[in-house]
């Protein structure tokens, strides 16, 4: 019959075409919702090489990359200890008389407020860096670490060679001001105090923060070191009667002042409080204590703020949970690329507003990239704080581009 041989010369025609589309088309092929069976990655604008997903490798030989990469640098270690003396160190690397620095400031290595407020001497014109005392005296390598930068004193310094910040033993062989209070405001008032004493003069900005927050405190430590603006203490809703008699002092009635923070951890009570006191009030703000330090590395007010929104700058990257990290790390800050604070909350993952940031500050070059302008990081901490893979990450982001323009693409 007809219709028979028809039916039969459609079914040949089908399994055909079936045969055509899979072999040709890889139509049916599903290996995981690819179109072949290899794994696609996708695409992440303005991550260099186009990397999804970026991973450090194992530490190979001398301890790299852990130890460094092309856009950063790690002081490696699990107590901040050590890391300021290798902080210090990094910062100072010469020896001889006359070279710096003239003083030291050391600080209980659990004193993180102390910490925060002592980072202002750091700065020039006084310039002595912080190192950390367990319990509040030196260790053996502090005494020798102290011994290797062989302050001598300076007019700068007020010819003390070492600054004692809090409660700490003062070392001997050395000329010594101890500056200590009963509490951290009034700490760091006596530091307020002390500092304006050898640079005759207020400070050029007054940054308050909380006493019971130290994730969004750290960060005007650091910037204290770079700036030498001074930094006082404010409770949520309340600020002590130390940090007010600072502000209303004569000499400092125009010193503007910056609140570091959001409204649940310093108040706008205190806002009120510190506006009625002393000159104007800026707050700086951010939701979360990552985002906030990325604020301060962007904002800008007069001669206050790190300003940083463009490329060829240094920075720092400790975690957001290990305030004394940060504080250990403030030399840094003094000099050299002038690295400002980032923080990350993860040992494994850099934060997104971090990795947004400094994709908007990445360096790029039409066509020569030895004139071109780096970024460069500080990572603080060994690979169990900030792991090689996050390294990895921070390290692309920071990476020098081409620039694609009408010129080179043709």
């Amino acid at each position: 019959m007809p219709w028979l041989g028809l039916s039969i010369l459609l079914v040949l025609i089908l399994i055909l075409a079936a045969f055509i589309a899979y072999f040709f088309f890889d139509v049916g092929n599903d290996d995981g919702g690819g179109g072949s069976g290899e794994s696609v990655v996708e695409n992440q604008t303005g991550v260099t090489g186009g990397q999804g997903v970026i991973a450090g490798h194992s530490n190979g030989p001398l301890g790299f990359p852990s130890a460094a990469t092309r856009n950063t640098t790690r002081i490696s270690g699990s107590d901040p200890v050590d890391v300021s003396m290798a902080a210090a160190l990094a910062a100072y690397p010469t020896s001889g008389p006359g070279s710096p620095p003239s003083a030291v400031t050391i600080v209980d290595s659990n004193d993180w407020q102390s910490g925060v407020a002592a980072a202002t001497l750091s700065a020039l014109p006084v310039g002595a860096p912080i190192l950390l005392a367990p319990s509040g005296t030196l260790s053996a390598t502090g005494v020798d670490t102290l011994a290797q930068l062989n302050p001598l004193g300076s007019p700068d310094t007020g010819e003390n060679k070492v600054f004692t910040v809090g409660q700490v033993a003062p070392p001997s062989g050395y000329e010594v001001k101890r500056i200590d209070g009963s509490g951290p405001a009034e700490i760091a008032a006596a530091v307020a105090k002390e500092k304006a004493t050898l640079v005759d003069g207020p400070p050029a900005a007054f940054v308050v923060v909380s006493s019971e927050a130290p994730e969004y405190a750290t960060p005007a430590g650091t910037w204290a070191a770079r700036s030498g603006d001074v930094v006082l203490y404010t409770g949520k809703d309340s600020v002590p009667k130390a940090t007010l008699d600072v502000i209303k002092d004569k000499a400092n009635k125009n010193v503007p002042i910056f609140v570091l923070g959001p409204s649940d951890v310093v108040s706008s009570k205190v806002i009120k409080q510190l506006d009625k006191a002393g000159s104007t009030v800026e707050r700086v703000g951010g939701d979360d204590p990552e985002s906030a330090a990325v604020e301060l590395v962007r904002y800008s007010s007069g001669l206050f703020g790190w300003n940083l929104t463009d490329p060829g700058h240094g920075y720092v990257l400790a975690r957001t949970d290990r305030p004394m990290d940060a504080i250990a790390a403030t030399a840094l800050s003094t000099g050299g690329t002038w690295p400002a604070l980032l923080l990350t909350d993860s040992s494994e993952k850099l934060p997104q507003v971090v990795e947004d940031y400094l994709l908007d500050v990445k360096p790029g070059y039409e066509t020569d990239p030895t004139r071109a302008i780096v970024n460069h990081a500080w990572v603080i901490g060994d690979d169990s704080v900030i792991s090689v893979d996050e390294q990895a990450r921070l390290d692309d982001a920071l990476e020098l581009e081409i620039v694609e323009t009408a010129s080179t693409t043709g």
